[in-house]
């Protein structure tokens, strides 16, 4: 079976710019990841190190209302769980953020909107562009058949 075009089909390609800056993590969910790594052998290289470093405060978006920003592999980044193959190590527990990239959703009870993050504008082989394309396609024909159908009552 051939794969979808994704992401993850993609990285070759990005060299996952997306993890470049390393990113936010609820610290409960951070508490998770430390343990998954700690507990399993493949990630012996990260044992003992620094998995996560500056905090925040952000009841909108994280849970617990605190945030932790992954650790970087060195000061240029990328985020210390980058694979060389561009594949995120940590995948069965990836952070939220990473799984829902390139969209930020604030926790329901916020008045926060939805936010995009535009980092992947800086490559044009991101097939973020497609999926920010898309959407606005889809929004725009909406928007039109509701017109429609608006017209078509009065």
């Amino acid at each position: 079976m051939k794969p979808y075009r994704s992401c993850v089909t993609n990285l070759h390609i990005c060299k996952a710019n997306c993890c470049k800056n390393g990113v936010w993590v609820d610290v409960e969910q951070a508490k998770v990841i430390e343990a998954y790594v700690n507990a399993r052998p493949e990630f012996s290289d990260l044992h003992g190190k620094t998995l996560f470093a500056e905090y925040d405060d952000d009841t909108d978006y994280f849970p617990s209302g605190k945030c932790i920003g992954t650790a970087l592999a060195t000061p240029d980044g990328p985020c210390i769980f980058l694979g060389s193959d561009y594949k995120c190590r940590i995948y069965e527990v990836r952070p939220h953020f990473c799984a829902d990239y390139p969209f930020m959703h604030p926790l329901a009870d916020s008045n926060k909107p939805v936010m995009i993050d535009n980092m992947f504008e800086e490559d044009k082989n991101c097939i973020y562009h497609e999926l920010l394309s898309a959407t606005l396609k889809s929004i725009e024909e909406e928007k039109a058949e509701r017109a429609a159908q608006s017209s078509k009552t009065s």
